[in-house]
């Protein structure tokens, strides 16, 4: 029975040490846990296994960067914010496939 309660007492400890760890992170550091970012990844597009572009907004201005998996580098500074197309959800593939099955609802 004694293992049964050393087993919770350790728990107990880990669940109040991630407790106290989190009250102090956002004590520390108060815009680092909340929802308001100022960077974000708009798009990104894969070229290869390690290889792609990503679009960012940084502070309401959009860059261009090819990653790679040894370095970072900013290929174009948009003057603008760049507007993306949304793709239809589901995709060219679920259309098809209700069309193939005669479900398309298409005249």
């Amino acid at each position: 029975m004694s293992g049964v309660w050393d087993i919770a007492l350790g728990l107990l400890v880990v669940v109040v040490a991630i407790i106290a760890v989190g009250w102090v992170m956002r004590r520390m550091y108060p815009g680092a846990m909340s929802g308001t970012r100022t960077l974000k990844v708009v798009a990104a597009l894969p070229l290869g296994p390690r290889e792609r572009l990503v679009l960012v907004d940084a502070a309401g201005t959009h860059i261009l960067l090819g990653v790679t998996g040894q370095q970072i580098s900013a290929l174009h500074h948009f003057s603008e914010p760049v507007v993306l197309q949304e793709p239809p959800v589901g995709g060219d593939f679920a259309l098809r496939l209700r069309d193939a099955l005669g479900k398309g609802g298409r005249s």
